[in-house]
């Protein structure tokens, strides 16, 4: 039998006085001032800006401040943001707005252009949460306060670096995404007092948290953040399992960053098998039509290179790249109710019924193979010590 390892993220608990901490550092951020606007993730992340408010309740001005929900280029229905305003108007706040990527009234910050409350502050608090990002590094209130508040050709030039092999979840020195967002929060701070709060959240439940400025809240969670999620192996992998469950196994398009996190663990030519739900199926038609005329890594690449990059375009191109027999010639399983077999065919997998039909379909039996079975891959990262 192959030898099998388990990988699952380790958790501690959150020290009582973390929180009051955090906010009091932020706070220490904008000199004592009230901000004149909040900026705060939107429903598709799970964090808790309701908790951190009432902990700075006592120098929050709610009725006097803007709140700015920072969708990036994400939509929301009517009774969907009617829902997540909920908590914050009981709070106090009166003045909401939904960042939208593509509207009109847009504003130049020097190079990028950005919601116009955000352009017009003068002290701004901003509340994310970080965990490991397949292509940025790692997320957190500096990607909130840029990309959640950008223009959605920005976001895209942004997000073009996406394609490039040197992005890895927990590497943000490597990373174009996040260097690009560092460029952004550089013109954003000229002439502004920024604060933020960041958590370390999984679940509804608070780990950790840190607050000053975007970069030093950054950068105080990463070690918390890398102990927790990310894991080194001695060699790569003959196959790794990657098991995503809940918001993030929706769909293919999300469900796939169980694979961006943990591809680099795999041998070239080893097995990487997806496990996910896919309720909604693929998840994105023009992902999906892309994969559709581009069986291969170097046509998906010329096409994309042809007619301009764009939202998504990343995860075609990598995708191919991790499967294409001219790359790195990795045989991907999936294990979904929500795909069809010819629907995993054009991504370039294999439908199976079960992770050890998969296994055994891909012949991985030796006593001398090495598996890795890794849950919530949608966080947990394997990658090759050295």
């Amino acid at each position: 039998m192959p030898v099998r390892r388990e990988f699952r993220p380790l958790l501690t608990s959150l020290h009582p006085a973390a929180l009051a901490e955090a906010v009091e550092v932020a706070r220490a951020s904008l000199a004592g001032s009230s901000p004149d606007l909040v900026v705060i993730n939107d429903p598709q992340r799970g964090t808790d800006s309701v908790r951190v408010l009432e902990c700075a309740r006592a120098f929050l001005d709610f009725p006097a401040m803007r709140l700015l929900i920072a969708t990036g280029s994400h939509r929301f229905s009517a009774p969907a943001q009617a829902a997540f305003e909920a908590p914050l108007r009981r709070l106090g706040f009166t003045a909401i707005g939904w960042h939208d990527a593509r509207a009109a009234d847009l504003v130049d910050l020097g190079g990028w252009r950005a919601h116009p409350w955000l352009a017009a502050a003068h002290t701004v608090l901003a509340i994310g949460s970080v965990e490991p990002h397949y292509f940025a590094g790692y997320t957190g209130a500096h990607k909130t306060l840029t990309i959640g508040c950008a223009a959605y050709a920005d976001i895209e030039r942004n997000h073009a670096g996406a394609m490039e092999p040197a992005c890895r979840p927990g590497h943000p020195e490597t990373s174009p995404i996040h260097q690009g967002v560092l460029a952004l929060l550089r013109t954003l701070a000229a002439g502004r007092r920024l604060a933020t709060v960041n958590l370390f959240q999984v679940g509804d439940e608070i780990h950790a948290a840190a607050g000053g400025t975007p970069e030093a809240a950054l950068d105080a969670l990463i070690p918390q953040v890398r102990q927790t999620y990310l894991h080194a192996i001695e060699r790569p992998a003959d196959a790794v399992i990657a098991r995503v469950a809940g918001p993030l196994a929706c769909s293919f398009y999300q469900a796939d960053k169980g694979i961006k996190n943990n591809e680099a663990a795999v041998r070239a030519g080893g097995v990487l098998i997806l496990e996910a739900a896919c309720p909604q199926g693929v998840g994105q038609d023009a992902f999906f039509q892309l994969l559709g005329q581009a069986p291969d890594h170097r046509a998906t690449l010329a096409l994309v290179q042809a007619r301009g990059y764009r939202l998504g375009d990343h995860k075609a191109v990598r995708l191919r790249h991790l499967t294409d027999s001219a790359c790195r010639n990795v045989r991907l399983f999936l294990v979904s109710r929500g795909l069809t077999p010819a629907e995993a065919r054009t991504l370039g997998a294999t439908r199976a019924d079960s992770v050890e039909l998969a296994l055994r379909a891909a012949g991985v039996t030796s006593d001398a193979a090495l598996v890795c079975d890794v849950e919530d891959a949608g966080n947990t990262c394997l990658e090759v010590r050295g």
